[in-house]
């Protein structure tokens, strides 16, 4: 027997009213709604601005049909992309400004991934900042997918990464983000944060 692999896209639609609380009543629509075509969804997300998820197809060629049925379902297309592509190599610094630039777009998922590529090049206290900051896209990315103790946790963890570091790092005010960090890890109340820069 003949397996083929999926080809797995990263979508993303205009919310249209949901909150992470839908994540699973989304999950299993949109599943319904792509099964027709051969296709599977995983790791919706939901932000303020979109819906995101996961889309696995057979088939490159099936991708318009399966995107405009999620339309007809989730709401208008913001984005696509094929994911298990390799992306263009940035330097450090704009690797860094794009990720700080997704995770205020509440993109954070992609952040994460933004910036892990800049972590791999980092060394010392500066991996430890990036780490930091990772994880608190990390946690937003539980909060999209409605599992605020878990991004509290993580939360905490990025607080301590971010502990006794330099106040501005590559123009993020770290400071105001370990506040931020602390406001909700002692509220016991995860939400959306921008990470604030200095020009």
């Amino acid at each position: 027997m003949v397996r083929f692999s999926k080809v797995r896209f990263l979508v993303r639609f205009s919310n249209q009213g949901h909150t992470p609380k839908d994540v699973r009543a989304l999950s299993l629509s949109a599943f319904e709604t792509v099964k027709p075509f051969g296709g599977d969804v995983g790791n919706v997300r939901v932000s303020s601005y979109a819906i995101e998820l996961d889309l696995l197809l057979s088939s490159k060629l099936k991708l318009q049909d399966a995107i405009h049925a999620l339309e007809g379902d989730l709401g208008s297309l913001l984005t696509s992309r094929e994911l298990d592509t390799l992306g263009p190599q940035l330097d450090v610094e704009e690797e860094i400004r794009q990720g700080i630039e997704l995770f205020n777009s509440e993109r954070y998922w992609e952040s994460h991934e933004a910036l892990e590529y800049a972590w791999r090049k980092a060394s010392g206290s500066n991996k430890e900042v990036l780490q930091g900051i990772i994880l608190v896209a990390a946690a937003l990315v539980h909060l999209q997918r409605d599992e605020s103790k878990v991004a509290l946790s993580v939360m905490q963890r990025a607080y301590h990464k971010l502990t006794g570091k330099d106040p501005a790092y590559f123009g993020i005010d770290i400071e105001n983000l370990r506040n931020e960090l602390s406001r909700m890890i002692s509220a016991g109340i995860p939400e959306f944060v921008k990470i604030k820069t200095n020009p």
